[in-house]
């Protein structure tokens, strides 16, 4: 693990394994990609390469980033993969047209919500959380009452539909919210 992580900013069962003897994180992530079979998901949805590294390797290291909610792709691709694959790579794909992104996420969350039918009591959740946004020129931001603060504040809002169980928390979709003045 790179020491410049910051522990207390990532959620606690992140921030556990990060701290576990013994334990590459990585291989825990790889052994769950594994098991819930994302290179099958991803060819499903029509994910495929165009050139360079595979598109299950790059989706990969997109979600390793995610998780380990690192700075930036940059710096991700410079510390923790040390060249084997360029920012330039991440880019390219996240701004690929062709790549049904929500598609992808509906067919996890599938998989997923298929591996906890054996739990016990279930229900569905619906958030509404606002995310404060600064700048001038970002798309999607309007104002929303915000009930953390009590206050409207500029931003998005992201309504979050998803399972909730004894195991844990599945997001199941999300869409940004906006509000036109």
């Amino acid at each position: 693990m790179n020491r410049a992580t910051k522990i207390p900013e990532l959620p606690a069962l992140t921030a556990d394994l990060l701290n576990a003897n013994g334990v590459l994180i990585d291989n825990v992530f790889a052994s769950l990609w594994l098991e819930i079979g994302m290179n099958t998901i991803l060819k499903r949805v029509g994910f495929a390469k165009r050139s360079g590294a595979p598109i299950g390797e790059v989706v990969f290291n997109l979600t390793l980033w995610l998780w380990l909610k690192k700075e930036s792709i940059g710096m991700f691709a410079r510390e923790c993969l040390q060249g084997a694959m360029g920012k330039d790579v991440f880019y390219d794909t996240m701004n690929r047209e062709d790549l049904d992104w929500r598609n992808d996420h509906g067919q996890i969350a599938h998989q997923t919500a298929r591996t906890l039918k054996a739990s016990g009591k279930k229900a569905y959740v619906v958030d509404d959380s606002v995310l404060q946004r600064f700048g001038k020129k970002m798309p999607g931001l309007s104002s929303h009452f915000d009930h953390s603060f009590g206050r409207h504040v500029m931003g998005q809002q992201v309504l979050t539909l998803g399972l909730s169980c004894e195991a844990g928390f599945v997001p199941l979709d999300s869409e940004l919210f906006t509000c036109d003045l």
